[in-house]
């Protein structure tokens, strides 16, 4: 993708005349910040890299979330992608001993997730000696409930199954004199295995080119209760990738980059560069990853038909709900959930409400806004027609334009 560098500082110039009830957009204070539609100022080029991003994206949006399980399981523990053997070798989720299965069978990507009934801690211990850490470091809550559940796609099925097969046997190996293989009644292609007691087990399928591997550790070393725990979350799972069949390398070279014309709307005052996790546009399922209060966001998303979301490095949070009844809904239910203290909204922007946090304190979908700030921190939210969008700085005048800027574009977009 490429954008030329004149088009860096239009956003001086506001486009469009305003509709019935609407701003006059030749009023909005936007700086520089651009107000055209991103495809009018970037072109799209497919790629691998870029490929591989939005591949990584469509899976995250059908891995499971803790609701999907129950809603007790509320706290999010880790959100990681494998886009390269290498990744996969630098992360913890996936143990030392399974890595070369993953390099033998040609492991495509892959998308890892967990979630607790408690918090977890915020600082991690990062082990570097290859052992198994399935929630990103943490040692965990004894009193705590919490599943990984890690989902990769393979070339074909057979080495899927192969890789299935090979995860499991290199894990039980581990601890071979103290393991004991378990069948899962209601998931009978399963291999599992735990170790009495010990209150953890793991369970590892194939399913088509994907293999589901999951991890369910609780308080007491209960079999029953932890096969169960495996078994809903197989449940949970593998219907979500029926949605998203396996991808070959031509499909994932050839994905639309912005299907739902959600990126074209967001704000982006930079380079374009496709993120599984920044710059992408996601289902709520997808977004809700990487956020720490899932049950909040996802009640919000869920109550106002939210089915589209993206986000955009240094740039904005754009959010799809039903109809523009349900936009203003959303945008009354956040700003009535607003924490912080109030700040002056931008001149001229209708129905945008402003904030300040502490970076440390944002919480929802901050690495979006790409905020280094450590200080205190501006957010402004604003609806037009469906679509709610927040944009944050650490300075508010820039929050202001960056506001300003967001609703002009949302206003320019209404021809698609």
């Amino acid at each position: 993708m490429f954008v030329t560098a004149s088009l860096a500082g239009c956003g001086g110039q506001v486009a469009g005349s305003p509709a019935a009830g609407e701003a006059d957009l030749q009023q909005l204070a936007v700086g520089n910040y651009p107000t055209d539609p991103l495809d009018v100022r970037y072109a799209h080029q497919h790629g691998s890299t870029d490929g591989r991003a939005l591949a990584l994206a469509r899976l995250a949006d059908n891995v499971v979330i803790g609701a999907d399980i129950d809603p007790t399981f509320s706290h999010n523990v880790l959100a990681r992608w494998f886009d390269s053997l290498a990744t996969a070798e630098s992360s913890q989720v996936l143990a030392g001993a399974v890595r070369p299965v993953l390099e033998n069978n040609g492991m495509m990507l892959g998308f890892s997730a967990a979630a607790s009934t408690r918090e977890l801690p915020k600082t991690r211990q990062r082990d570097r000696s290859g052992n198994f850490s399935p929630f990103d470091g943490a040692e965990g809550d004894p009193e705590a409930t919490a599943f990984n559940v890690t989902v990769l796609q393979f070339p074909d099925q057979q080495r899927a199954q192969a890789a299935a097969d090979q995860m499991e046997a290199a894990d039980f190996a581990v601890a071979a004199d103290q393991n004991v293989r378990v069948v899962l009644d209601k998931q009978k292609s399963a291999k599992a295995h735990w170790r009495p007691g010990v209150p953890s087990m793991a369970g590892t399928l194939a399913y088509g080119q994907y293999v589901v591997n999951v991890y369910a550790a609780q308080p007491k070393p209960d079999l029953n209760s932890l096969s169960e725990l495996v078994e809903k979350v197989f449940a949970a799972q593998l219907p979500l990738l029926d949605r998203a069949p396996a991808l070959s390398p031509h499909d994932i070279f050839r994905l639309d980059y912005d299907p739902d014309a959600m990126l074209r709307r967001t704000l982006h005052p930079d380079y374009f560069h496709l993120d599984p996790k920044n710059e992408a546009t996601h289902t709520p399922r997808g977004l809700i990853h990487f956020v720490d209060d899932q049950a909040t966001w996802k009640k919000l998303f869920d109550d106002n038909g939210v089915d589209r979301i993206s986000t955009a490095s240094n740039g904005g949070l754009l959010m799809r709900a039903s109809d523009a009844a349900a936009a203003a809904s959303l945008w009354s239910e956040i700003k009535g959930s607003s924490t912080g203290g109030s700040a002056e909204s931008p001149a001229h922007v209708p129905d945008v409400f402003c904030s300040t946090k502490t970076n440390e304190a944002s919480g929802v979908f901050w690495s979006a806004y790409d905020v280094k700030s450590t200080g205190t921190v501006y957010v402004c939210t604003l609806h037009y027609d469906r679509y709610v969008a927040q944009v944050a700085s650490p300075q508010l005048t820039d929050v202001q334009q960056r506001a300003a800027a967001q609703y002009a574009l949302l206003a320019n977009s209404q021809y698609m």
